[in-house]
């Protein structure tokens, strides 16, 4: 048996998988917040934006957008996708200079509060479908 064939093991990979990334966007927000810098460089920002961009765009109109629709939803796409890769990349950083001082009992709490939520909120757009 395969691990996705087991629901456990799925719902628990799954939920692990969007507690970090959820850690990481939070501690990359205060890491950005407190050492005022961007940990991506600016050459892999803008072809990361550029690269989401052209893709939103061509999904977007696909979807049966207008051309002007689709640009803008290829923007905002590209926007939230920078944005969180720069947050995510900022927050693995700040808990590998920063980590312990934060204390391992706090990110264990912060772990597991975020798997819950986590796992709620997908069990809640997965059966809105």
């Amino acid at each position: 048996m395969q691990w996705t064939q087991n629901k456990f093991t799925k719902a628990l990979g799954i939920s692990i998988v969007l507690a970090l990334g959820m850690i990481s966007i939070v501690f990359g927000a205060i890491s950005l917040l407190q050492y005022h810098e961007n940990p991506v460089p600016l050459p892999a920002l803008l072809m990361a934006f550029a690269i989401v961009f052209i893709l939103g765009s061509v999904f977007f109109e696909d979807r049966g957008a207008e051309k002007v629709g689709a640009l803008v939803g290829g923007c905002i796409a590209a926007a939230v996708l920078t944005l969180t890769m720069v947050l995510i990349c900022g927050g693995v950083l700040f808990l590998l200079r920063d980590g312990l001082e934060t204390g391992v009992d706090k990110i264990v709490s912060m772990l597991a509060v975020c798997m819950i939520i986590g796992m709620a909120t997908f069990n809640y757009l997965r059966d809105g479908r």
